[in-house]
């Protein structure tokens, strides 16, 4: 088989939320940059039915911005986009066309300059000396091998990191257990008001785990008040009676119902697979098997026991699972779980998270959820600390299993991934590696480029609500 050779800057493999802001980073300072993408159309985990989590702190102040909102601000123009609304449990929830953002992320990639490459997947890589001097590509029966200054790995699951020998760590601290991957589906014909009605009447089904921290107001009324933009986390009575009698098909203790812009049509975030890893293929074929299986099943069910369910019917099953943990690889620097607690904002802070801890438990009990004060990524959790010129960006960066909890969801990703590509870039321009960049040259290009690197100072300490 013929080996084309190719050359470039910066290449990023993975076009999901941590690879897409991180290719146009990249290339609007300078980069000759390749993005490479597994799937037919860019996104990742954007398209699979999720909601944007995390914009705003649990105080209702927004705190990421960048690229991540521009993303936004363009769904919004083509009215494809809610606004970032307040959530006493999730903290702040934005509702989005997932077919549209595609069309959003080729648009904002191809006028960065981004060479996009689909279809496509990374099958070996070329290491010397602690140097990533290559990746050989895959796709449709050509091989190429492409030659880069800095390789940034967005796969999730560090598929390039590993292939290079990176050292990484899988699962939570203690039990070593993976939380569980989630096949979703979206539904129509749900009667939504009916939905909230049925909390309304029976308030004991609002009521929560008691490992999970909600702010004040989660309850029937606040769905209520917010009938275009929430999403249901409820039904624990009811999903503790199904499974009792044996008839629940999924292993969860509440209903995830996810909103979307169409009413009627929601998305179901239901499927828990239990003791998947999703870096391994064989786990991801069981678990997307079971998970199409499941759901069908669990359509029915609610179709008979919960109101508003009754003409519920099947839209689509989305193309893969959405893996909430796998590998997180060394850096130069690691975000904790004293970070989150601690509210760490410092030098080194290249981007703000603030989503909760949430942590769902891979033995299949209900799931764990922490509120935490804003804090900062820091730009070492970017940077491999075995491999000079390989970069993360994505759950696969340098953080422990409780901060990866939080850390995981898309618009702090999309944050990291953005920093990733201006360090990249950086690097390039200065000819040396990533870990060797001024970090405060790095901050003062983000700040420029609209990224939050702190908190508001007028920023309230108070619940919208209360």
């Amino acid at each position: 088989m013929k080996l084309e050779t190719l050359r470039y800057d910066v290449v990023v493999i993975g076009g999901g939320p941590g690879g897409i802001p991180a290719a146009i980073a990249a290339a609007r300072h300078g980069a000759k940059v390749l993005l490479v993408e597994k799937n037919g159309y860019l996104g990742g985990n954007l398209t699979i039915g999720l909601p944007l989590l995390g914009y705003l702190d649990r105080y209702g102040n927004q705190v990421i911005r960048g690229i991540a909102q521009e993303l936004v601000d363009a769904l919004v123009e083509r009215d494809a986009c809610s606004p970032h609304h307040w959530c006493p449990m999730h903290d702040s929830v934005t509702i989005y066309n997932d077919e549209v953002f595609k069309v959003v992320a080729f648009e904002k990639c191809m006028e960065a300059g981004v060479e996009i490459l689909l279809y496509t997947q990374v099958i070996d890589t070329n290491v010397e000396n602690g140097r990533l001097l290559s990746v050989t590509l895959f796709g449709k029966g050509r091989k190429m091998e492409v030659e880069a200054k800095v390789f940034i790995d967005a796969t999730g699951d560090g598929d390039v990191g590993y292939m290079a020998g990176a050292t990484f760590e899988m699962g939570q601290k203690g039990s070593g257990k993976l939380q569980p991957p989630t096949l979703m589906c979206t539904i129509e014909g749900v009667d939504e008001a009916r939905v909230i009605q049925c909390l309304e009447e029976d308030p004991e089904q609002t009521v929560l785990a008691s490992t999970i921290e909600v702010g004040p107001g989660y309850d029937a009324a606040y769905y209520r008040s917010n009938p275009d933009h929430h999403v249901i986390v409820a039904f624990r009575k009811l999903f503790t009676e199904l499974k009792e009698k044996g008839i629940l098909p999924v292993d969860r203790d509440t209903l995830i119902s996810i909103q979307t812009l169409t009413p009627g049509r929601i998305n179901l975030n239901c499927t828990r697979h239990m003791g998947i890893n999703g870096s391994d293929v064989r786990d991801l074929t069981k678990a997307t098997i079971d998970g199409h299986i499941q759901n069908l099943k669990l359509i029915e069910v609610l179709r008979q026991y919960l109101p508003g369910f009754e003409n519920a019917r099947l839209v689509r099953f989305y193309p893969f699972l959405g893996v909430r943990e796998s590998r997180r690889f060394h850096g130069i620097d690691t975000l904790t779980e004293e970070d989150l607690l601690n509210g760490v904002i410092d030098e080194t802070t290249i981007g703000i998270g603030s989503y909760i801890i949430d942590i769902h438990d891979g033995d299949g009990a209900s799931t764990i959820v922490k509120k935490v004060m804003p804090y900062g990524i820091p730009y070492g959790s970017t940077v491999s600390s075995d491999i000079a010129n390989l970069m993360f960006a994505g759950r696969c960066g340098s953080m422990d299993a409780v901060a990866m909890s939080s850390l995981r969801v898309m618009p702090p990703l999309m944050a990291m991934g953005q920093a990733a590509g201006v360090g990249a870039a950086l690097a390039v321009e200065k000819g040396v590696d990533p870990g060797q960049v001024n970090v405060a040259e790095v901050r003062s290009i983000l700040r420029s480029d609209g990224v939050m690197l702190e908190t508001s100072p007028d920023a309230a300490d108070k619940y919208p609500n209360e």
